[in-house]
């Protein structure tokens, strides 16, 4: 007999150690890439501030799931959160207003560090790097980040599993349909 768990995790992106020189006229924000269990990932922007002396987000996600052991112990083993340091500068375009962002610096952390860590809480500063960019001039920032993981055991009953919430649901369904998010803004 296989369990199922119930995976909650949140990340909390809070803020970059440096002022971004290379991208000083620009607004910044962080892009995301979250593993899920069918080999798709799930990617969350924060929002855009300005490139000013204290480049703080504060900005939290919350995500839920649920897994059998197998599937959380893959994810655990080959995967990582991949962490997108991203500016974007809104230009006049044809009457409209037009916004493309750049990768400016990328860094990671895996499910491993993460669930590894004690009482299953992280927070670590991410070294941004980008290959293939010639920043000779300037160094990257680095980005705070506080990760905490919980999995518990689901509570089964008349094959239904309790979610988060105190009703019931049937979790048959497609991985991405398993995934709640709920963003919330400090």
């Amino acid at each position: 007999m296989h369990h199922s768990y119930h995976l909650k995790f949140d990340i909390k992106i809070v803020k970059l150690d440096t002022l971004v020189e290379q991208a000083l006229d620009e607004n910044l924000f962080i892009r995301y890439h979250i593993p899920t269990f069918d080999d798709r990932r799930i990617q969350v922007d924060t929002r855009e501030i300005q490139n000013k002396k204290n480049v703080s987000w504060d900005e939290s996600a919350s995500f839920e799931c649920h897994a059998n052991f197998d599937k959380i112990k893959q994810v655990r083993k080959s995967s990582h959160i991949a962490f997108e340091l991203r500016s974007k500068r809104r230009k006049q375009a044809f009457g409209g207003v037009m916004a493309r962002s750049r990768v400016l610096g990328r860094g990671e952390i895996s499910w491993n560090d993460v669930v590894g860590s004690e009482g299953m809480k992280l927070e670590k500063w991410i070294n941004l790097r980008e290959k293939g960019l010639k920043l000779d001039e300037f160094k990257l920032p680095n980005l705070l980040v506080e990760i905490e993981v919980q999995v518990r055991r689901d509570v089964e009953s008349n094959n239904k599993k309790k979610c988060r919430f105190t009703k019931t649901c049937d979790c048959e369904g497609r991985e991405i349909d398993l995934f709640q998010v709920e963003t919330v803004i400090d």
